[in-house]
């Protein structure tokens, strides 16, 4: 990755382990319910190191880019960060998507 790429952040607190994050990260079915699919095809596992993190090449109609999951233990569960990195100037990363209910946010489904 160059040091130019795009990427967007987000953290997120969770009252979840963090075995239970990466399961619902690591699971492509419990993953794709909670963020939904790359809009080009499946994501596909670069590098995982659980319980801790997770990236993923992520396809998108402008080309490739990769989201990363970093899950750290916290008192009160798991941090979770989530990095979207765009690999082409032309890529745009992931906008925050809604949920079935319309309000923003993650809950996790695992």
């Amino acid at each position: 990755m160059s040091d130019d790429a795009e990427e967007l952040v987000f953290e997120t607190e969770l009252d979840a382990p963090p075995e239970k994050v990466w399961r619902a990260i690591a699971t492509p079915e419990l993953r794709e319910a909670w963020l939904g699919e790359p809009e080009a095809g499946p994501a596909e596992v670069v590098r995982a190191e659980p319980p801790g993190r997770l990236d993923l090449a992520w396809p998108t109609r402008e080309g490739d880019s990769v989201v990363s999951f970093e899950i750290e233990v916290t008192e009160a569960g798991s941090l979770l960060t989530i990095t979207h990195r765009a690999l082409a100037p032309n890529v745009v990363a992931l906008a925050p998507r809604r949920s079935r209910a319309g309000a923003c946010g993650w809950r996790m489904a695992a």
